[in-house]
Order: C-alpha cells, then sequence, then structure tokens
C-alpha cells in the first residue's frame, strides 16, 4: 500500500492511453464524431494529468524528479517519466487545438493555420507516444531481483490495463464497437491467464498470495462485469449509457485493486 501514488500515475495513465487510442481509431473510419473524440481526449488528458500529480508525490521532494532526467535512455524509469511529459505535452496541444477559439489565436498570433489533417496527425502523435509510454512502464518492472515481476505476466497484465480501462472509459463515452471489442479481448485474456498466473505466484512468492486474496476478489468482480458492460454496450442503445459509466467507475476501482496487489506482491530475495 506504501506505492499508491505508483498506482494511481500508471493506473490513469495507461486508461488515458487506451482511450485515446481508440477514440482516434474510431474517429479515422467513422465511428465517432470529431466532438466525440474530442470530448474522449479531454476527459483522458483530465485523468492523465491527475495521476501525474498523485504520481508525483512518490518523489517525496518534487525537485528530485529532474534527477531522473539523468538517467534517459539507460534507466527504464527515466524514460517513463520522460515520456510520460512528452506524451501529456502532445496530448493537452491536441485537446487545446480542438478548440476553435484557440485555433484562431494561434492563427493570429502564430500566423499559423492548423488544418483538420494537421490536427488529426497530431493527434496521431499524441495516441504513438501514449502507446510507447505504456511500454515503458511495462520495462520499469521487468527485474530479476523480485521474483514475483519476473515473468511475462507483469507486462501482459500491464497492457490488460489499457484494453480494459482504456476500453471501458472509451466504451461509456461512445465509442461501442472498439470499446466492446477492446474490452472483451481483454477481459478474456484476464480470465483465461489467471490460473497460470496464480500458479506462477504460489511458487515465487506464496509467503505473499493470501494476503492479496480480497485485492484479487475485487479485480475478478470488476473484470466480470466489464465483460458484461461490453456486451451490453456492444447494442448501441442510449438507455444502457448510466449503466457503461457506473461500469467504467467500477472497473477502474478494479484495476486500482489490482495494482495494489502488484505492488505489495514486491519482495527481494536474499
Amino acid at each position: 500500500m506504501h506505492e499508491l501514488p505508483l498506482v494511481f500515475f500508471t493506473v490513469l495513465g495507461q486508461t488515458a492511453v487506451g482511450m485515446m487510442l481508440l477514440a482516434w481509431i474510431a474517429g479515422l473510419i467513422g465511428q465517432i464524431t470529431p466532438s466525440q473524440r474530442h470530448k474522449i481526449n479531454l476527459i483522458g488528458l483530465i485523468l492523465f494529468a491527475i495521476g501525474m500529480a498523485i504520481g508525483g508525490l512518490h518523489m517525496g521532494q518534487p525537485q528530485r524528479a529532474f534527477n531522473l532526467l539523468f538517467g534517459l535512455l539507460r534507466s527504464p524509469m527515466s524514460n517513463e517519466i520522460v515520456l510520460s511529459g512528452l506524451y501529456f505535452g502532445c496530448a493537452l496541444l491536441t485537446v487545446a487545438l480542438s478548440f476553435p477559439r484557440v485555433r484562431e489565436i494561434v492563427k493570429i498570433k502564430a500566423r499559423l493555420t492548423i488544418s483538420d489533417s494537421l490536427h488529426q496527425g497530431l493527434n496521431g502523435l499524441a495516441v504513438l507516444l501514449g502507446l510507447v509510454f505504456a511500454w515503458s512502464i511495462t520495462q520499469v518492472y521487468q527485474l530479476e531481483t523480485v521474483p514475483a515481476w519476473n515473468s511475462y505476466y507483469t507486462s501482459l497484465h500491464l497492457w490488460l490495463t489499457v484494453l480494459i480501462s482504456g476500453g471501458m472509459g472509451a466504451l461509456a463515452l461512445g465509442v461501442y464497437r472498439l470499446g466492446s471489442l477492446a474490452v472483451i479481448v481483454g477481459t478474456i485474456t484476464a480470465i483465461a491467464t489467471r490460473s497460470g498466473y496464480m500458479g506462477f505466484l504460489n511458487e515465487r512468492v506464496p509467503h505473499l498470495v493470501s494476503a492479496q486474496e480480497p485485492f484479487w476478489f475485487i479485480y475478478l468482480a470488476a473484470v466480470i462485469l466489464a465483460l458484461l458492460a461490453a456486451v451490453l454496450g456492444g447494442l448501441k442503445k442510449q438507455q444502457v449509457k448510466p449503466v457503461l459509466l457506473g461500469s467504467a467507475m467500477l472497473v477502474l476501482v478494479g484495476e486500482f485493486a489490482a495494482r495494489i496487489t502488484f505492488y505489495n506482491l514486491w519482495w527481494i530475495t536474499m
């Protein structure tokens, strides 16, 4: 529980990446309108900003964050911090330029016209940086010295948050087909690999497994709820929106529980 700032930073960050990715693809293939994409990008940006603000508490002293820059390219954590900043900056610019008033100011002050195609390209760059950022998170926790983390399950479950939590967020905001598909693929994968993951943990850190049962119960309940919500969301009926929004929030709680469990499994062999 002592890593709560990182819980919020990673989960909210991965959720934002998933939401923006699905909104961008859905916009390209005409499943949502530009205004819907803008709304999803804005909410994703807010979630990411909250995650960054809370994650900064992990440093103890904010000025220490600058020390991480000295490890760029050789330290996975430094790469993660830098990439989070690049992603946030590009996402912020994407969202800002979605407002006609901001575009007009840019046109007048900078004498630069932002076309729809240029804005779409900027959105695509933000999505790409988001995916690289999500990948950088998986690299931070590939540690041979931590038995419970030294497995492909670590990367798998971190990516599943992008699909499940990000997919639920996008689904609740109108990305019905792609959102449902992402959630269904993510939840089925999570359920299918659960037995193997638990067997791996019982082999590596049996003394820590039983203490995590309440958190795992919350996560599995959230996964099942997400699967049911994805099937319901595929119906594309307006009356299911309140249900989808409530489900998205509960799924986020489940992801927080799973991430708390992940950090609670930290243990170094002597």
